[in-house]
């Protein structure tokens, strides 16, 4: 192969690389799920049984 070659492979293949990775940074900027943090168990409970999804409990302290 001549260099020439080579070198048209190794932009094409760069340019395909940069464009892949400015649309996975794109897609993953777009794609914001906020939580929505409760303070009731009996509402957690209710919601969870609706959507099938598990409850996450944080408890903490400040001894």
């Amino acid at each position: 192969m001549s260099n020439s070659v080579l070198q048209n492979k190794f932009i094409l293949l760069s340019t395909f690389g940069i464009l892949l990775l400015l649309l996975v940074s794109i897609q993953a900027y777009a794609e914001e799920d906020k939580v929505e943090w409760g303070t009731s168990i009996e509402e957690a409970q209710s919601q969870a049984a609706e959507s099938g999804k598990p409850i996450m409990m944080d408890f903490y302290t400040d001894w």
